[in-house]
């Protein structure tokens, strides 16, 4: 059961602001198309259910951002698809996972920080939030039996700029090739190298920090 559910851990941690693909030597940012699948081995997939928040207050009132849209890719490893004497390795459960949310799915609900996020995010040159899971480190102790958790690496991206992360992702099997994929963190805007913006001349401010909750379903083909 524990095996079958970390193979399928995405992360996620979507992180805000904005995310960027690249292979091992480095991040291209100005990289608006989506990547495709480098192994026809791994099974197919979808996203449903998509939840995403980014939460954060000012000097006036508490606000969020929200999108219901994911995509990205899931790369299974060899010790999922062969398994071996070496299957209980996280390390090789999983290859590669990269994530984005298109940044025009991004709403607010006030078209005035609709407009100020888009231009924070530099939505014109970078059309998307992508994040690319760079190592599992551990998995945490069992939390009960419906779930799991891990501890992973990645890297986040926003405008231009990478931030690299460790965070906690949590697994839940909720029947057969179907699982719902939750967890949330902290950072602060200015780790992407994004001021917090202000609006009305300075008279409502925004707080550095934010906090980042998402939670989606991935159900896996054969």
């Amino acid at each position: 059961m524990r095996f079958r559910i970390v193979t399928f851990l995405l992360i996620f941690c979507m992180i805000s602001a904005s995310l960027s693909y690249a292979d091992s030597q480095g991040l291209d940012w100005s990289n608006t198309e989506s990547p495709s699948p480098s192994s026809s081995s791994s099974p197919l997939f979808h996203f449903s259910d998509v939840e995403f928040r980014i939460s954060g207050t000012s000097n006036v009132r508490d606000w969020d951002i929200v999108s219901d849209t994911l995509g990205g890719i899931i790369r299974l490893g060899p010790a999922y698809i062969q398994p071996d004497e070496n299957s209980g390795n996280p390390a090789q459960w999983i290859e590669e996972v990269y994530l984005y949310i298109p940044n025009h799915s991004l709403e607010s609900g006030i078209r005035m920080m609709n407009q100020t996020m888009n231009q924070s995010l530099e939505s014109e040159t970078y059309a998307k939030l992508e994040y690319r899971m760079t190592n599992i480190v551990d998995m945490l102790a069992d939390s009960g039996s419906e779930e799991q958790g891990f501890i992973v690496n990645g890297v986040v991206g926003a405008a231009g700029s990478e931030y690299e992360l460790e965070h906690e992702v949590y697994v839940r099997q909720l029947s057969g090739e179907t699982f719902r994929i939750f967890g949330d963190f902290e950072m602060n805007m200015t780790d992407l190298g994004i001021e917090p913006p202000t609006f009305m001349r300075g008279a409502l401010t925004t707080t550095d920090a934010v906090r980042v909750d998402y939670n989606f379903t991935v159900t896996f083909e054969d």
